[in-house]
């Protein structure tokens, strides 16, 4: 029996030193293909990105096209003596205006399209901006380089109550209430705490 245990112990070493290498390559192998899968779907996001931005581009020219010809038919109408030339230009000003409001929201819509936005919108920044839940139960917008920019206050916030020391009480989406503490993080309390 003893003569065995020397024959046993190289015959394991000699097993492990087989299977080691193949795991290995395996794990290189789901390596490589998850990086690839990654960089085309960046590559992907990049495109619909640009692409949305190029016509952004193109809508806002055309409204401002539009603007310029109805402020020429505004001039010419001015110049024969019409007197509905101001109204033509009030006109012309709107539609253009109306333009670029829609070319925003397609474009703002395209680059949320784009960044694979799964996020729910609950509400708005004060200055118009679309404000997303988290996944993690933060919120935030999209600021123009189409980073994410977390707030704590918005329009829309579910503000449930106030602390103690008067700092708004939120509920979350999953129902939870809390309150941003002094370095900005979350503060969980108890529903009955307020």
């Amino acid at each position: 029996m003893k003569r065995l245990i020397p024959f046993l112990i190289l015959g394991a070493a000699f097993l492990t030193a087989q299977i080691r290498p193949v795991a290995l390559a395996q794990d290189t192998t789901k390596t490589a293909t998850m990086k690839s899968k990654v960089k085309k779907l960046k590559e992907k996001a990049l495109k619909e990105k640009t692409s949305a931005k190029e016509e952004l581009k193109s809508k806002e020219a055309k409204g401002t096209a539009l603007k310029e010809k109805m402020k020429g038919t505004a001039a010419k109408m001015k110049e024969a003596g019409t007197s509905t030339a101001a109204g033509a230009m009030e006109s012309a000003t709107k539609e253009g205006t109306a333009a670029k409001e829609k070319a925003t929201s397609t474009a703002g819509a395209m680059k949320d399209k784009a960044m694979g936005m799964k996020d729910e919108a609950v509400g708005k920044t004060a200055d118009g901006k679309t404000v997303f839940a988290g996944s993690r139960g933060g919120h935030y917008y999209l600021n123009d380089k189409g980073e994410k920019t977390y707030v704590k206050d918005f329009v829309g916030a579910k503000i449930v109550g106030k602390t103690k020391d008067g700092q708004a009480i939120y509920e979350g989406p999953k129902g939870g209430h809390y309150y941003y503490n002094s370095k900005g993080n979350k503060t969980y309390v108890t529903k009955d705490t307020k």
